[in-house]
């Protein structure tokens, strides 16, 4: 990406304040004469005063107008552009976080599965970094600097005539090499920015998996492994960005003083010749001081920008990744008024190597509570996967009351179903505003009922501060049946017509097994939904009306719990004899 795009990124986002940047932006064309009228003054003021003759104040008044004048003019219109400041760029912020953060939130679930948050998060960062750096050199920086040199450049020429050639000479030996210099410099900015993100993202990945450094006692370990990631890549880059950095600047530091050095002569030169008076003296010196130093902080702002852009580059790649498993753009909204689920000859690899279904045809009628078992790699987790779209199936169709889930929206088809996962993760918020985020309308009255039918009120009215109560990053405060219970909660509440449990009473101890299966059959009980659950127990799926036995992406067996036992040779029966053993 090039900066073009940065400023097309940036355009969209200024565009509706555009009269206020016009506003901000007229300060810096401003300032950019400041300079020209202040030591014009000094040079009116010391000519009246070089005069052989008795020094009035009608003689001097002119240049003291000229001076306070141009100073109350510029103050003036900076304090304009603070007022279009805030009155635009906290919106233009809001816009660019809320707009990027939008299009990642519509990635696919597979762009989630390959990167990591921390440097998904550090990036998102970065766009909002970016901008700040970018227009603080638009309007006060950069921008400023360049703009005031160029002023001061045709004035010397007016002054001077050969004063200005030299100048126009120098700057167009020293702008090009300059620019061509931090483009270097920005392409070795966005590597060491990427490398910053990915280590943002490791540190991010460790620290969200504490409990498992804990439980491995591999603080140490990782430790040491960010400290190699840091040494062996972070740094390294970070010290080539220093290091051309410092190379540029030897190159600015000689080009500035060769210009300085020949001002100085000329200077002077002038004067020995009579040429100039020592008003014009004081008036081209002070001229040719603003310009030099700002030309020299032209090249300090040019080397910034270029590192800052660098940075904005890398940022701004994440936007850059396109999106996959959109809704159409004519895409209906999913209406189940009798949950009937039909998949008609799916087939769908996570690659083109392995297929995990082949023509997979089966139907799941209104209301029904269907089992799905199977050994590890089986397909019970894929099968969800495309329910929810969270991948979309190549070839065959998967349709709710008859409508194909590919043609209708992504957040229809989820509102018409629940899920409790195997591990529930939970925002950190308040056990209230988690229940309700199956159905954030829902009364406070709503959420006890659902909470009591989950078995969690009685645990949640012990705590100090009850519903109010924070449940932690992920709701690590909680226990996993705890956390269970909550999802329970949370599916009560939304009532949807389709319900899915993937796994939902794993890895628990008997007695929380027990509370949430009770929890779990008020759901099932419920005639109106339909219910797909994944279970390696299989004595929670004992009483569905259907078990589905699946075996490398294919149904190798159907039937009650009470059909299939009896056949000695199924794979469900010898599943269940490795249960009781």
């Amino acid at each position: 990406m090039k900066n073009k795009s940065i400023c097309a990124f940036l355009w969209r986002h200024i565009k509706p304040y555009k009269w206020y940047y016009l506003a901000m932006i007229a300060a810096p064309l401003t300032s950019g004469f400041y300079p020209f009228a202040y030591n014009y003054a000094i040079k009116l003021f010391l000519d009246a005063m070089a005069l052989p003759s008795p020094l009035t104040y009608s003689r001097i008044m002119f240049p003291i107008l000229l001076f306070l004048g141009a100073y109350i003019f510029v103050e003036f219109v900076w304090r304009v552009s603070n007022v279009a400041e805030w009155k635009s760029e906290p919106f233009v912020r809001r816009s660019i976080l809320l707009q990027s953060y939008d299009y990642v939130q519509h990635h696919d679930y597979r762009f989630f599965q390959d990167n990591f948050t921390g440097t998904m998060s550090s990036k998102l960062k970065g766009l909002l970094d970016g901008y700040d750096k970018f227009w603080a050199e638009m309007h006060h920086g950069l921008f400023l600097k360049a703009f005031k040199s160029l002023v001061n450049l045709c004035v010397l020429s007016f002054v001077n005539l050969y004063l200005g050639l030299f100048i126009f000479t120098w700057s167009i030996l020293y702008v090009p090499i300059m620019y061509k210099l931090s483009l270097k410099l920005n392409q070795l900015s966005f590597e060491e920015t990427e490398s910053r993100h990915a280590l943002m993202g490791q540190i991010s990945d460790k620290i969200t998996n504490m409990i498992s450094l804990f439980s491995f006692a591999s603080r140490k370990r990782e430790f040491n492994a960010l400290d190699h990631q840091i040494s062996h890549d972070f740094i390294p880059k970070e010290i080539r960005v220093y290091k051309y950095d410092f190379k540029i600047q030897i190159i600015g530091d000689i080009l500035y003083l060769f210009m300085y050095v020949f001002l100085i002569f000329y200077m002077i030169h002038l004067k020995m010749m009579n040429v100039i008076s020592i008003g014009d003296f004081a008036f081209v010196f002070g001229i040719t001081m603003v310009v030099a130093l700002d030309i020299w902080e032209v090249t300090i702002s040019l080397q910034e920008f270029a590192r800052a852009m660098g940075d904005f580059r890398s940022s701004l790649s994440i936007l850059n990744t396109p999106q996959q498993n959109l809704d159409k753009k004519d895409a209906k909204t999913l209406l189940v008024k009798d949950p009937l689920i039909e998949f008609k000859n799916v087939s769908f690899s996570y690659d083109s190597r392995v297929s995990v279904f082949k023509d997979l045809t089966f139907t799941i009628n209104p209301g029904e509570k269907i089992g799905i078992v199977g050994a590890s790699g089986a397909g019970k987790s894929s099968l969800i996967n495309l329910l929810l779209r969270y991948f979309e199936n190549k070839d065959g169709a998967i349709l709710i009351n008859h409508q194909n889930i590919n043609d209708v929206t992504q957040d229809s088809l989820r509102e018409n179903i629940a899920i409790i996962p195997q591990d529930t993760l939970l925002f950190h918020r308040t056990l209230r505003e988690n229940i309700l985020y199956g159905r954030p309308e829902a009364t406070d009255a709503e959420v006890i009922e659902a909470s009591k039918k989950a078995h969690i009120h009685e645990f949640i009215t012990t705590l100090p501060d009850q519903y109010n109560a924070y449940v932690g990053e992920r709701g690590i405060k909680l226990s996993g049946g705890q956390r269970q219970r909550i999802a329970i909660a949370r599916a009560i509440l939304k009532d949807s017509p389709i319900l899915i449990l993937d796994e939902a009473t794993s890895s628990l101890d008997s007695e929380t097994e027990k509370l949430i299966q009770e929890s779990l059959n008020f759901l099932i009980k419920d005639k109106r939904k339909t219910v797909i659950a994944i279970a390696h127990r299989l004595s929670t799926l004992k009483h569905m009306d259907r078990i589905i036995v699946l075996e490398s992406g294919k149904i190798i067996e159907e039937g009650t719990h009470d059909i299939l036992i009896k056949n000695k040779k199924s794979l469900y029966k010898k599943l269940w004899t490795l249960q009781e053993i």
